[in-house]
């Protein structure tokens, strides 16, 4: 569901939004972590999976139409995604760890 909002801010060239929308990743990542004892690599993969999909659909399509190098983006943006989840998902880790709660 974030990948659609981040695919609509991006076409729509509401970058604010973008990035609101990715630094959702984090907290989705985090609360998965911490609520549902997810590890953060697992959180982050089930967080951008949707976004597959649409990466193998998008990628090919822009390369045609705007080169490889601005085609880029997709890939790079799920990419990065993953890491703001992981990131996320290891803050609420390593803080649960410390107040001492599993």
């Amino acid at each position: 569901m974030l990948f659609f909002l981040v695919f609509a801010a991006i076409f729509n060239g509401l970058w604010p939004l973008l990035i609101v929308f990715v630094l959702c990743y984090a907290a989705a990542g985090a609360l998965g972590v911490r609520v549902g004892g997810a590890l953060p690599a697992n959180m982050a993969t089930a967080l951008v999976i949707a976004a597959v999909p649409w990466t193998l659909w998008l990628f090919p399509a822009s390369v045609l139409e705007a080169g490889l190098l601005r085609a880029l983006l997709w890939p790079g943006l799920v990419a990065v995604a993953w890491g703001i989840a992981w990131l996320g998902g290891r803050t609420a880790m390593v803080a649960r760890t410390r107040t001492g709660r599993r």
